[in-house]
């Protein structure tokens, strides 16, 4: 499954490839969003959590795993921190350095596996941060968490960000605002119609694989729509293919979507060894 996986975000790595050249200015004008204010890289409800157990950022060594877009990565080093960017994409990786190398910021990245990490050296970072995105590509999440424990110095923390599993089993929203079941929660495993496998785990399989890998949860958070951000946490609110029909999409009572929970934060700890 990982090489599926790999070979499905190399090929849309490679697509995007162009837009990332020195000659674009299309990822560059991203960049440039963070460089005027690097906590823009984070969802806004999730800057006050790492505030409170980071902390200042400056000289922290940070794990961006499954770094994606790589916009955490530079967040992070915008702000202070010495930055590990994995992915399983080298060609993520590639577009993310002609970024970093563009601006002169110095981020390691390394191709691993999130579920690996095997070029990781144990107790290393203050901070695993991983963002919305990531688990629904992970087959192992306790294998992933165990990994999360051994690179994480005594005392460091894990911090992560998704979209809530209460959405799951809901079709998006349709023209009327209405919505259907089309699955149940506990179908954890779905295909999408390019065939790559998509992991829509539960609130208790994340619970479950963190505590499972030794690290005590200090706090969960639920959110709504978010205000400060886009708010494209509500299905379809930013879709093309959806009209506005001049509703308030955060009135529940107008957009049912808006009465669930439409992201999850748990940040967890690795206890100091005393």
């Amino acid at each position: 499954m990982s090489d599926i996986i790999k070979n499905y975000w190399n090929g849309l790595a490679l697509e995007d490839s162009g837009h990332y050249s020195p000659s674009s200015n299309s990822r560059l004008e991203d960049a440039e969003v963070i460089i005027k204010n690097p906590e823009s890289a984070f969802p806004f409800a999730m800057r006050p959590v790492i505030k409170k157990y980071i902390g200042g950022l400056n000289g922290k060594k940070v794990l961006v795993p499954s770094s994606g877009d790589n916009k955490a990565a530079f967040g992070f080093h915008l702000l202070g921190a010495k930055v590990t960017s994995c992915d399983i994409s080298e060609y993520q990786l590639k577009n993310a350095k002609v970024i970093a190398d563009k601006f002169n910021w110095d981020i390691e990245f390394i191709c691993q596996d999130s579920m690996k990490l095997d070029k990781i050296k144990d107790n290393e970072y203050d901070l695993v941060y991983t963002s919305n995105g990531v688990h629904v590509w992970i087959d192992d999440i306790p294998g992933m968490y165990k990994n999360f424990y051994r690179v994480l110095k005594n005392g460091g923390y894990n911090i992560f960000f998704e979209t809530h599993p209460m959405c799951r089993p809901f079709d998006d929203v349709t023209p009327d605002y209405d919505f259907t079941i089309k699955k149940l929660y506990e179908d954890i495993e779905t295909f999408a119609n390019d065939g790559v496998p998509r992991y829509h785990w539960r609130t208790q399989d994340f619970v479950n694989a963190i505590t499972s890998a030794g690290l005590n949860i200090k706090e969960m958070q639920e959110f709504h729509s978010i205000e400060g951000d886009l708010d494209d946490y509500l299905p379809n609110e930013t879709n093309p293919e959806h009209k506005d029909y001049g509703i308030d999409m955060k009135d529940w009572k107008q957009n049912p979507w808006a009465a669930l929970p439409q992201c999850l934060c748990l940040c967890s700890q690795k206890a100091e060894v005393l």
